[in-house]
């Protein structure tokens, strides 16, 4: 009787100690999350609420802060012109990964539309960065990414001819020139103050100053 209470007592120790060790190993493999980014990205939902502009200092931002959404891409297709189109075509290889351009939370993932397998994240700048055409979505809606995080596979759903990532920069839905950001030839982030302001009738105004 004492033998079977001592292996009992043995199990239940061991039982324990493989529970906690587990709980701790868990906890480890979680993302490491900046608490402070995620409630940045809940106030981002309104980049107006305390007023009619907001300012975003690129300058200051760190390779960890910032990606191109598709590494080694081309745009093919620049924002505007003739066609009015509403974003910028980025073109690498079929198959190839495009990445969060800042970090932010998934608020869309999933057809849409036109733009086939779709990705918009809302960002702690203010900006939300739309993806499409993906073959396959990586994410889904209310995941946190940090920037150069995997998002999709670059590939030709919705409204498209070829493989290729459409790429769009908004503010509050509106989208606006990425190349006011993004120096594209280079692949790399433009050096400066970046402002937005809300017209009285609405239509959005963005300035910038450069940042040597």
């Amino acid at each position: 009787m004492k033998r079977l209470q001592l292996l009992l007592l043995i199990f239940t120790f061991l039982h324990f100690n493989f529970l906690t060790y587990s709980f701790v190993y868990a906890q480890d493999d979680l993302p490491d999350i900046d608490e402070w980014q995620v409630m940045k990205v809940a106030a981002a939902k309104d980049p107006f609420a305390h007023g009619d502009q907001f300012t975003i200092n690129f300058a200051n931002y760190t390779i960890e802060e910032w990606c191109y959404p598709l590494p080694g891409g081309k745009v093919i297709s620049p924002f505007g012109g003739d066609r009015h189109h509403g974003g910028t075509d980025i073109k690498t290889f079929a198959g190839d990964t495009t990445r969060a351009a800042f970090p932010g939370e998934v608020i869309l993932s999933g057809p849409h539309y036109g733009y086939g397998y779709c990705v918009i994240l809302r960002h702690a700048n203010g900006l939300e960065t739309l993806y499409s055409h993906h073959s396959r979505n990586l994410v889904k809606v209310g995941q946190w990414l940090h920037a150069g995080d995997p998002i999709g596979i670059e590939g030709r759903t919705g409204r498209a001819t070829t493989d290729h990532l459409h790429f769009e920069v908004r503010v509050k839905g509106k989208a606006f020139d990425s190349e006011r950001i993004y120096d594209h030839p280079n692949r790399a982030l433009r050096r400066q103050i970046f402002v937005v302001t809300k017209q009285k009738n609405g239509t959005l105004k963005f300035s910038a100053h450069e940042v040597e």
